[in-house]
């Protein structure tokens, strides 16, 4: 057997695996604004199927002018002729609204994304802001999350631990804006605590 020719062929299938991996679009781009729609065309008019949060990374499968499309297509769950999973929006199961046979896919503004991922804002977090540096929007909301936290512990509900297990405030997506929680004591539905940024007020 010739060996050099051998490993010669080895070398060119590591290579051409490696263009394959890029011909499949596998760009990355990172978010660099608070918050972004996820939506269900490349329109604003298009339903709005979620939301990125600040340094959420995503994989670019299609650029169409000033969108780019970041999943392959999925049910919509049209029922009624709406769809189930649009959180706000148009939430029409047709074509103009991007779904097609009951499928769509997800596009987002690339004006929102960036090639190089932002800096951790948490990056160095001490004390209590350490106890919630994980939390979503942490760079919003650092002062109100770490002020809460600090309240629940002294006041017995949660412990240091807990926050260092969940990593801070998560956003709540069916109490509206403003409003996030964490767990104490246990992973329950019954060991959530809200907290109200704007107010400052804290609830089970």
């Amino acid at each position: 057997m010739n060996n050099g020719r051998f490993f010669s062929g080895l070398a060119l299938c590591a290579v051409l695996q490696v263009f394959a991996a890029h011909a499949l679009g596998q760009e990355k781009l990172w978010v660099t604004t608070d918050r972004t729609d996820r939506h269900t065309c490349p329109s604003t008019e298009c339903g709005v199927a979620g939301r990125l949060m600040f340094r959420e990374g995503v994989d670019i499968l299609e650029r169409k002018g000033q969108w780019v499309r970041i999943t392959k297509t999925y049910s919509a769950s049209c029922t009624g002729g709406v769809s189930e999973y649009i959180k706000s929006g148009n939430k029409a199961c047709t074509a103009v609204n991007g779904i097609k046979d009951g499928k769509f896919a997800e596009w987002v503004q690339s004006k929102d994304f960036s090639r190089d991922r932002p800096k951790d804002p948490s990056e160095d977090a001490s004390g209590d802001y350490s106890l919630v540096k994980g939390s979503d929007d942490y760079r919003i909301y650092k002062d109100p999350f770490a002020k809460a936290a600090r309240a629940l512990i002294d006041d017995g509900t949660c412990t240091e631990d807990d926050f260092k297990e969940i990593g801070g405030w998560m956003a709540s997506t069916n109490r509206g804006e403003g409003v996030y929680f964490t767990y104490c004591g246990g992973m329950k539905v019954n060991n959530k605590v809200y907290l109200d940024v704007t107010s400052g007020k804290t609830s089970r």
